[in-house]
């Protein structure tokens, strides 16, 4: 048998037996659901709305890229980290797996992960319109939302990356979890207090932290200028300034590179400690 073969039969075992796994794709499920009730009920209420595909994938996918990133690095921390202290881990090398085999398995469970969280959302998008008062076009996807939903995958796989190197170094899902959720709180900060230093470069460098980087790969208006153009224009009259998006391109590159140097400490981490 091909040994990712066996590495995906192992992962799939692991995480199959953990109730939390469930638990997280059900309530995965079930926020994606909301909105796409949300949509559905609007959609036969108010009248010039409808909630067809391929036109709403922004929608369905807006919940993605709002909670999925989150849900990835949470879901990998409590799979992952407590194989330290459950001597799991260590039982996986004395069975004959390498160190470096044992960590091409967890990159299995988070791109598995981003895939399950991702078919999920397409799932729900294609059933609810079945529901919808409103006919979907010929086509299900656009090539708008292939990329929207490629730059959600790839925030998926930032977050869950930092997960996995938090579990590999703290080994205690409690504290991961704890560091987690500090981040969060400390990137979210940083930016205002640059908004008092005058150096636009400074402000501007803000706009690559790792988690920055995910909320502009999950900005629908990058992939739906058509939406921008339709907000725009009145948003001088509310006294707003006009939005702009990011250059996706560039935060491709950015994430690609984060998801890399995370995934080497981890690999790094697990050659140095024991298990």
């Amino acid at each position: 048998m091909n040994i990712l073969t066996i590495l995906l039969r192992i992962e799939w075992l692991k995480a199959a037996k953990r109730r939390i796994f469930w638990v997280a794709i059900g309530a995965f499920g079930l926020f994606t659901v909301i909105r796409a009730v949300i949509g559905i009920y609007m959609a036969s209420t108010i009248p010039d709305v409808d909630f067809t595909l391929p036109e709403r994938w922004p929608d369905i996918l807006g919940a993605v890229s709002g909670f999925g990133p989150l849900f990835t690095a949470i879901l990998m921390i409590l799979l992952f980290a407590p194989e330290f202290s459950w001597r799991t881990a260590r039982q996986n090398i004395i069975d004959g797996l390498s160190k470096e085999q044992f960590f091409t398995g967890k990159v299995i469970l988070l791109a598995g992960l981003v895939l399950l969280f991702m078919a999920v959302a397409v799932l729900v998008g294609v059933s609810s319109t079945m529901f919808s008062p409103g006919e979907s076009g010929s086509a299900i996807f656009r090539p708008n939302d292939l990329s929207y939903m490629g730059g959600i995958a790839l925030g998926m796989l930032i977050y869950g990356s930092f997960g996995l190197v938090l579990s590999t170094y703290l080994r205690s899902s409690g504290s991961a979890l704890g560091v987690l959720f500090l981040y969060i709180i400390v990137e979210g900060i940083i930016p205002l207090l640059t908004l008092r230093i005058g150096s636009r470069t400074l402000r501007d460098a803000m706009e690559f932290l790792p988690f920055k980087v995910v909320e502009n790969l999950g900005d629908n208006l990058a992939y739906y200028p058509a939406e921008l153009l339709e907000m725009n224009p009145m948003r001088p009259e509310l006294d707003l300034v006009p939005l702009g998006s990011p250059d996706i391109g560039i935060h491709v590159i950015v994430a690609l590179a984060y998801i890399v140097v995370l995934l080497g400490l981890s690999l790094l981490n697990l050659r140095k400690r024991d298990l």
